[in-house]
């Protein structure tokens, strides 16, 4: 990990923080070829295995969680060959839905992954390191180093979530629990699926602002199951001309749109190099107009020329399995909000998938639920929700 404590003037409060995150060094994942090796908590993976491309016969399960009406942040589950991993964890005032959910469907032991350092993405990490009824298997995070301010009148803007970051450090050491710091071209495995950082953390402005944090957000594409899933946390337009600029491979099958599906993102050109089959984005219900509605119109619109888009907002809980390279989306329920209402020719709105099954039906009978969808979406003149 780069130090960088050397060159910081922020008072006496910071410099003690400076000291406790000397004792408390992450692991790097590209110290070595399988960052998990490198803590004792950690089981060793085979380098055969390690480099091995992920067999698409075994699922790949994503989970977008519903955080409730009340609700705000972002938290999705990936499950891969009995080995689960929650990238990121909502504000704090979703820990009682987002810890029933996860006792509800038996996630209790899982690895924590954090895209960037802002409230509603970490917001409930310590709740659940600190939760006995979960075991945290190893916490992926960025690099911190661009949380350091190099001015004293950054240290306001930086210095809380500088501490948060500490304060996590601090409990996965009480806890025992392996720390993995994460920066581009690092790749770990969760169960058979491979997540690759394909960017992050090298953002700099004249501004240590919200955008400032929002652009360091690491970009990771995780595979399995036959597909290619992408999440770039918040980042913003600005990164995603340099991810193209620098002729990154951004493409994917599944899709999670930026900040929120935020217009601070989510650029058509970006959104055309991933060229996916499916999007979804997390909004919250409560949030002003100009927010849910017109934050969002314009990239779900552009998105939809490519992909069937889903919102925790309108849907619920939306779940995507892959296997064989086939996605098959399972959604809590079908609401229609009036801003989707806009289809483009080969697109499709945030419903008529699968989701008047749920709860009804488990998808046991595949082409009975294939071919009911396709009934539906001809109705009403959209495409099935099942990708080859």
């Amino acid at each position: 990990m780069r130090r960088v404590t050397t060159r910081i003037r922020i008072g006496s409060l910071l410099l003690a923080i400076a000291f406790a995150a000397a004792a408390v060094r992450p692991v790097r994942a590209s110290e070595s070829g399988n960052a998990v090796q490198q803590t004792p908590a950690a089981q060793e993976t085979p380098a055969a295995q390690q480099s091995a491309e992920p067999d698409p016969s075994i699922p790949l399960k994503i989970t977008a969680i519903d955080f409730g009406w009340e609700g705000w942040g972002d938290g999705t589950m990936i499950e891969s060959n009995g080995e689960c991993m929650l990238m990121d964890t909502f504000m704090p005032d979703c820990e009682d839905t987002l810890k029933e959910f996860l006792l509800d469907n038996g996630y209790t032991e899982f690895s924590l992954y954090l895209s960037h350092f802002h409230a509603d993405h970490f917001g409930n990490m310590r709740n659940i390191m600190w939760d006995d009824r979960f075991k945290v298997k190893a916490v992926y995070m960025p690099d911190d180093a661009y949380l350091w301010a190099t001015d004293n009148d950054y240290a306001d803007l930086l210095g809380w979530f500088h501490s948060m970051d500490i304060a996590i450090r601090e409990l996965a050491v009480e806890k025992g629990i392996p720390l993995i710091v994460l920066h581009p071209g690092d790749s770990f495995r969760i169960g058979d699926a491979k997540v690759e950082i394909l960017y992050g953390t090298t953002y700099e402005s004249d501004d240590h602002d919200r955008e400032y944090l929002n652009n360091n957000s690491l970009v990771a594409r995780v595979t399995g199951g036959g597909i290619r899933y992408l999440t770039c946390g918040d980042t913003g337009e600005e990164v995603e001309k340099k991810i193209l600029a620098e002729g990154i491979d951004v493409s994917a099958d599944l899709y999670k749109m930026s900040h929120h599906g935020g217009d601070t993102g989510n650029s058509y050109e970006f959104m055309a190099a991933v060229n996916p089959s499916f999007g979804f984005f997390n909004s919250t219900d409560d949030a002003p107009d100009s927010f849910a509605n017109g934050w969002v119109e314009t990239p779900v619109r552009n998105l939809m020329e490519f992909a069937n888009v889903y919102s925790s907002r309108y849907n619920g809980t939306v779940t995507f399995k892959a296997r064989d390279g086939v996605i098959t989306v399972r959604a809590e329920r079908n609401r229609t909000p009036k801003i989707m209402t806009y289809r483009a020719e080969g697109g499709i709105g945030l419903s008529l998938t699968y989701q008047q099954f749920n709860n009804r039906q488990e998808p046991k009978d595949t082409e009975k639920m294939q071919a009911a969808g396709v009934a539906a979406a001809e109705k009403h003149g959209l495409l099935p929700a099942v990708y080859k």
